[in-house]
């Protein structure tokens, strides 16, 4: 989808916008007291220099490709950067979601952009690092020199120079130019054409294609890198150069797609490169598996689920978690795992978890006018997963895990309504207990909770069981282990004692299969909104709190 999008921008924009530049416009921000330092950071020379910037964005690049492929222009980066290949962007892995976060510093729930639409952007309470960097020091040059045009044309504003041009030749071109020829202080740029070989035929090291266009791009970066070496002043100056993607992306038959919430396509890489840097490789923490033994009811029909019509669990506006985990190598369509609607419609009162086209899960929720839904890894691979969905109506959002790591979240609009269907809890089935697909395989670990669960205690419990030891076990109205082995009934195992029974006896099949338990490493890795954030930091901009950025910073503490 995005392919369609960004083709038909480029289509419709390249010639009105083939070389635009914008004069400085009077900034609407709060100048927030920085006047009396605006000064120092063009003319005072810190570590190093003059602090100069210059971002690289490869639009759909993947960090294994390009450490994969022969790239000796960024690989020659290395020896001076903090840089990770498992840094991550956020879901939903559109374009105009990832460069809205990285300009921004912040997530699409501030942004508002969450495709490549940009319907409702909210860019005057959250506008571009360079638009902050020209409000901190008018006299910084400032310039985004882009292939997309949605990226000028919606994203930055504000700033000395803004060019679109059609081609990543004459990107290049132009960034070359106004490095030998022109004074940036901070330069964007964004090259298009990775992501356009991932779209056509795949995004992976083994596709050719994709992989000669990421070595083409890596050419132009040395171009660039030589450019920027040969200026006059060079010695005197002191350069930040970043480069990373918007986002990652899968192979899909004989071509590619993002846009999801998977690992591969919120897998980013981040460079953070300066002569004075020492190599500092950041890495996520090791995944840690565990073994589930036990014998589980068989899922292998419409008639196998186990439902109850107990009104506690149906939520009304009350925030609540559900978790469950499945274990399936097959399935059709999006049958319910564990829900209260009528999963016909995402709209119907209600929530589900359900299996997914692709071999996926998706949340959703709906109130009969609104809905929402968010889109998970793979689980159709013959392992235990841990799934989980957190509605939190006081923050607002809905958030998703998957094997206690989180996946992602989407806003709960103003005046969402009522999740109460009056329809049954069901497990293996959606409300109306006859829903027309079935997951075929294990569910199991079944919890409700009637409060949103923190972050940790979703990790610290995923391969564990509930015991009255956690912490909140006063909050969980329902917990059905599905371990028994035998019988016609989930029984349950918490405080309330609300057993379900089966519609129709179950098999029972005795089998053992690898949970994963998640780690730390949505915390310990770079996000795309760190980028805006070092970016700031760089020039001495001091981060006001009123900005509310999401980021943090990844350079070094002596800069």
């Amino acid at each position: 989808m995005k392919k369609i999008l960004k083709f038909s921008y480029v289509t419709i924009l390249a010639g009105m916008f083939l070389t635009i530049s914008c004069t400085k416009e009077s900034l609407q921000e709060e100048p927030v007291n920085l006047a009396a330092n605006a000064k120092s950071v063009k003319t005072t020379k810190l570590t190093g220099g003059v602090k100069k910037l210059l971002i690289i964005g490869i639009d759909g690049c993947r960090g294994d490709a390009l450490m994969g492929a022969n790239t000796p222009n960024v690989h020659g980066l290395l020896s001076n950067s903090v840089y990770s290949l498992d840094a991550l962007t956020e879901s939903p892995t559109w374009s105009g979601n990832g460069w809205s976060t990285m300009l921004s510093g912040v997530t699409h729930l501030k942004h508002k952009v969450t495709d490549n639409s940009f319907l409702t952007p909210n860019f005057t309470t959250y506008p571009s690092f360079l638009k902050r960097l020209e409000t901190y020091n008018s006299t910084l040059k400032t310039m985004s020199i882009v292939h997309w045009a949605p990226i000028n044309t919606y994203i930055v504003d504000g700033i000395d120079v803004e060019k679109t041009l059609t081609t990543d030749l004459a990107v290049k071109n132009e960034v070359v130019n106004a490095l030998t020829n022109d004074n940036p202080d901070a330069l964007f740029m964004h090259f298009d054409d990775v992501d356009h070989a991932g779209h056509s035929y795949g995004f992976s090291l083994n596709v050719p294609q994709y992989k000669a266009s990421i070595e083409t791009t890596d050419a132009y970066i040395g171009e660039i890198l030589t450019a920027l070496k040969n200026r006059p002043n060079y010695a005197n100056e002191d350069w930040l150069v970043i480069i990373a993607p918007d986002h990652g992306g899968i192979v899909t038959g004989s071509s590619g797609s993002h846009g999801g919430s998977s690992y591969e396509e919120r897998n980013i890489f981040t460079i953070f490169n300066n002569k004075n840097f020492t190599a500092n490789k950041i890495e996520k923490a090791a995944d840690v598996t565990t073994s589930i033994t036990g014998s589980f009811a068989n899922f292998n029909s419409n008639a196998i689920y186990a439902s109850t019509n107990n009104a506690l669990y149906n939520f009304g506006t009350s925030s609540f978690t559900i978790e469950c985990r499945v274990k399936t190598s097959g399935y059709t369509s999006d049958p319910s795992l564990v829900s209260n609607k009528n999963w016909a419609s995402g709209k119907n009162r209600g929530f589900v978890i359900s299996a997914n086209t692709g071999g996926s899960w998706k949340v959703n929720i709906g109130d009969t006018q609104n809905r929402v839904d968010i889109s998970g890894g793979v689980i159709k691979d013959g392992k235990w997963h841990h799934l989980t969905l957190v509605v939190d109506r006081a923050a607002k959002l809905v958030k998703t895990y998957q094997d206690g790591v989180f996946v992602g979240q989407a806003t709960i609009i103003n005046g969402f309504g009522s999740l109460t269907s009056g329809l049954p809890f069901a497990i293996g089935q959606d409300g109306t207990l006859a829903y027309p697909a079935n997951v075929n395989g294990n569910i199991a670990e079944v919890r409700v909770w009637n409060k949103a669960l923190s972050e940790a205690a979703i990790l610290n419990y995923t391969c564990s069981s509930i015991t009255s030891s956690h912490p909140d076990y006063a909050n969980l109205i329902g917990y059905w282990k599905g371990n028994t082995g035998s019988g016609n009934v989930f029984i349950d195992s918490s405080s309330n004692a609300i057993s379900i029974p089966f519609a129709n006896n179950p098999t029972w099949v005795s089998s053992t299969a690898s949970l994963k338990c998640g780690s730390t490493a949505e915390t310990v890795v770079p996000k795309m909104v760190d980028i805006a954030y070092s970016s700031l930091e760089w020039f001495g901009v001091p981060i006001n709190s009123a900005w509310s950025l999401d980021g943090r910073s990844w350079l070094p503490a002596a800069n």
